[in-house]
């Protein structure tokens, strides 16, 4: 038996790989990994880019209005509908919270 890579704690549970934002199963925009937010404890901060101008959603109540979803970048298969985003901090910048891969799925690529 293989033993871990240490893959979960250095992607941070898959976070550092970035997410694909999509809507009805379109990608319209990405998020790339910037820091954990110690201050906040369980935001993680990363860079919005949207694909088009009029895919862009601003603020927490249109995130979820606008039923987006995150497909996690390295781990495909992973798609988190129900996640928390933060107030923009500054241009470009959410706080992203409970979007992360499970350390069993990392685990089952990593060990095969």
């Amino acid at each position: 038996m293989k033993k871990p890579t240490g893959v979960v704690e250095a992607s941070d549970f898959g976070r550092k790989f970035g997410w694909f934002i999509e809507k009805d199963g379109v990608v319209v925009g990405d998020l790339d990994y910037l820091r954990w937010d110690s201050w906040a404890q369980f935001w993680h901060q990363y860079r919005v880019t949207w694909r088009k101008p009029e895919d862009a959603v601003s603020g927490p109540d249109a995130w979820k209005k606008s039923q987006l979803v995150l497909r996690n970048r390295r781990y495909t298969d992973v798609v988190v509908k129900s996640f928390m985003i933060g107030a923009e901090r500054e241009e470009g910048v959410i706080g992203v919270r409970f979007a992360y891969v499970c350390a069993e799925r990392i685990n089952r690529d990593e060990l095969a």
